[in-house]
């Protein structure tokens, strides 16, 4: 059974030897569904050096240095979890456990990754936090990135460049430059587009909310499908200038754009219900004034919010973005110098869906209404 259980490794830090040993000996080699390596750590120098070399799940360390006195003070000097908690921060992601008789000392920055317990009570204390870690998921989540990547990163480099090598060898892309940028492009797609439940590699067929968005967004500057808040009056906003108007480019001071074309957004649940409203009294029976109530519903129902029809284009709630609708009618250009002192930027629309707002946008604009055709002259071709 335990063979079958996930592995969760986990760097236990503690320079008391004594102390050291009897933390081994209480704390459990399995946990909520997981197995736990657990590797031994008595010197503080040299867990800084394995966090910054080497991956793990968690690391559970003690706090201060152990003094010759036995006396721990609490003094900042004396403080050594700090220390490894930086070097993770700077290097890579991995939940914390700190532990020490008593309370944390007041100087210690604690958080939802980076927990305290009492060690004087190791198999409540300890095993609680890591409990709680366990439970959010983190651990396991961040694990299974690393091997996803390994895994993308590395069948790439086997399958395909070993077997176009030759052939990549007289191109550009045999730089080293150019190929580690293919192989992040292919591991990228493969973490963040394809199933990861799938047997094999496919499309994802419905996104959540928050894949929408790139959040916060990566680049320094502006580009399409950008979601600004004004810091006034709190409005929001999405651009659909194209990027390539909004990026200094090459020989440039300044972008090309002085003016930024953004398009209105407004609560999703004011713009349905003002788009299931009638602009008139219906006439009509009850049976086909329900009738209408029903096809105008139908057409900001749910199953319908994700694809672009009608003047409305929807945007899923995510943190800071509540559930909006871009109206398509009510669309502004505004300095640039005004979108970048007088908003805040919050997400940017992720490919593909950027690009499609940006489709539907020119196809709206550019739809040519036409009156219908007077069909009674060529009913007798359908005959």
């Amino acid at each position: 059974m335990t063979d079958s259980l996930p592995i969760l490794h986990i760097l236990l830090v503690e320079d008391d030897v004594e102390n050291l040993k009897l933390l081994q000996e209480s704390l459990p080699s399995e946990l909520d569904g997981h197995q736990i390596k657990w590797e031994p750590c008595d010197d503080f120098e040299k867990a800084k050096e394995l966090v910054t070399t080497r991956r793990y799940d968690v690391v559970v360390t003690d706090i201060y240095r152990d003094r010759t006195n036995h006396n721990k003070t609490g003094h900042p000097e004396d403080e050594r979890a700090e220390d490894i908690v930086t070097a993770l921060r700077a290097s890579r992601f991995c939940p914390v456990v700190v532990f020490t008789d008593g309370s944390a000392p007041e100087t210690f920055e604690l958080g939802p990754f980076v927990r305290f317990a009492d060690k004087s009570n190791p198999n409540n204390e300890i095993l609680s936090e890591l409990r709680e870690l366990l439970s959010t998921g983190i651990p396991a989540i961040a694990r299974r990135l690393h091997d996803d990547l390994d895994r993308s990163g590395g069948s790439y480099l086997w399958d395909f460049l070993e077997s176009n090598w030759k052939q990549l060898g007289s191109t550009e892309a045999s730089k080293p430059e150019v190929l580690e940028r293919l192989v992040r492009r292919r591991a990228a797609l493969q973490l963040g587009r394809l199933d990861p439940a799938g047997d094999v590699p496919k499309e994802l067929e419905s996104v959540h909310g928050l894949e929408y968005y790139i959040y916060p967004p990566i680049s320094d500057e502006l580009r399409l499908g950008e979601i600004i808040r004004n810091r006034e009056d709190h409005t929001i906003r999405l651009i659909l200038t194209p990027h390539c108007h909004l990026a200094v480019q090459h020989g440039d001071n300044s972008p090309r754009a002085d003016y930024v074309l953004t398009v209105k957004t407004f609560p999703a649940e004011e713009t349905m219900a003002k788009a299931t409203a009638p602009k008139a009294p219906w006439s009509g029976t009850d049976d086909e004034k329900a009738d209408k109530l029903r096809r105008r519903t139908k057409l900001v129902n749910a199953e319908r919010l994700g694809k672009l029809s009608g003047r409305y284009c929807f945007l899923p709630a995510f943190l800071d973005i509540p559930d909006l609708c871009c109206d398509l009618l009510q669309i502004e250009s505004l300095p640039l110098d005004t979108i970048e002192n007088d908003f805040e930027r919050l997400a940017a629309l992720d490919t593909p869906f950027a690009e499609a707002v940006q489709s539907y946008f020119g196809r709206f604009y550019s739809a040519v209404g036409l009156p219908e055709l007077d069909t009674a002259g060529i009913r007798h071709l359908m005959e």
